[in-house]
């Protein structure tokens, strides 16, 4: 098996690598230090279980949610130290408080991000606050398996194409397999993200703790050595174009091909629960009744019955106001398309292997940044 599925497809799940009989495929970076399965010819036996795996060959049910809620965790420490209202936390919480499995994305020392295991109430806080990198779930696979198959109930939380691939590990859902998918703008690497804090930053991995992405006051990229802050970035909102790694980010620059042909960016959903930032709120019925929510609010779409049983479990843990389902779409635009890979992002892909990303960068929206540069000095 030469090619497993088309470059501008793939997802960089790893399902073909775990569901490889021989472990002939790895995972090996290319572009902007993008993942793409590499298969190992002497190896390989053409058993075409890698193809059959493949969330990018098969057509995934999707549903149109037919409610919409607004939500912010009633917990007042859980909702300030959250980023988007808490709901994720919220479900983690009922997961583990009631012996269930979680795994959910965390930042591993030396700037490793990935998908863990988390069994117990103490480690949850590892889950919290956005990560924008992908993350890589080919190590809990077997996990995940291993936990169903033992009749835990386990909640996985990631990107629509990671939940389509735990998705495809069964031909059909268990019923004590529970998947919530987070709106998601698109996923620069991970490579990318140790490359900027090392090259740019000055920063050696191994200095890093932990990252912040997000602050509640803050769009911030933030490092930390221990409880060190050592790196914290403008606001992007009051500082744009000062941080390159955020800024290539927010403006799609460094996300992986298959963002731009994205097949979940739409209203139709992969998963039991979709949750993201609540964008919009207001703009379609009066939002006045809603109490105040300095801290974010949750949008939460519930696409099958088993999600609108899990809503209504932890509801009392919840400041829950129902919305139109259309606001919630409108709102937000990777609810219904993906990014689309405009002229200055084909110029950037072009040109920054041969000249860096940063100059790449600021020549393909030099534009903009003496724009923004003018608004500073007249203000």
């Amino acid at each position: 098996m030469k090619l497993i599925c088309e470059k501008e497809l793939c997802t960089g799940c790893g399902l073909c690598a775990a569901r490889c009989p021989k472990h002939c495929i790895s995972l090996v970076a290319e572009e902007l230090g993008h993942l793409y399965p590499s298969v190992d010819q002497k190896k390989c036996i053409d058993c075409g279980l890698c193809q059959k795996a493949c969330p990018s060959l098969h057509d995934t049910v999707c549903l149109y949610p037919s409610v919409a809620y607004a939500a912010w965790s009633k917990d007042e420490e859980d909702y300030r130290s959250s980023t988007s209202g808490g709901m994720a936390s919220v479900l983690t919480h009922y997961f583990l408080a009631n012996v269930g499995i979680v795994y959910g994305c965390t930042v591993i020392p030396g700037i490793e991000i990935k998908h863990i295991r988390i069994d117990n109430l103490k480690d949850a806080y590892k889950l919290k606050g956005s990560k924008y990198v992908q993350s890589s779930i080919v190590d809990v696979l077997s996990q995940i398996r291993q936990d169903v198959k033992d009749g835990t109930n386990v909640l996985f939380i990631g990107t629509p194409c990671q939940v389509t691939a735990v998705k495809r590990m069964y031909e059909e859902q268990p019923d004590n397999l529970f998947l919530v998918d987070l709106i998601c703008h698109g996923v620069p690497s991970n490579k990318w993200l140790v490359d900027y804090i090392a090259n740019t930053l000055k920063i050696k991995a191994d200095k890093v703790s932990s990252i912040g992405f997000r602050l509640f006051e803050a769009y911030s990229l933030c490092v930390y050595n221990d409880d060190r802050l050592i790196y914290k970035s403008g606001n992007l909102w009051t500082h744009r174009y000062e941080d390159l790694y955020y800024n290539t980010f927010i403006d799609g620059f460094t996300y992986r091909d298959s963002c731009f042909n994205c097949h979940y960016a739409k209203p139709e959903r992969v998963s039991d629960i979709t949750i993201g930032d609540f964008w919009g709120l207001g703009n379609e019925t009066d939002d006045n009744y809603i109490p105040k929510h300095p801290y974010g609010i949750s949008c939460v779409l519930p696409l099958t019955e088993k999600g609108k049983r899990l809503i209504s479990i932890v509801k009392d843990k919840l400041n829950i106001y129902e919305r139109p389902v259309t606001e919630a779409i409108n709102g937000n635009d990777q609810l219904r398309f993906p990014k689309k890979k405009n002229l200055r992002i084909k110029f950037f892909r072009r040109i920054h292997k041969y000249i860096g990303v940063d100059a790449a960068y600021k020549l393909c929206v030099c534009d903009k940044i003496v724009k923004y540069k003018i608004r500073k000095i007249i203000r």
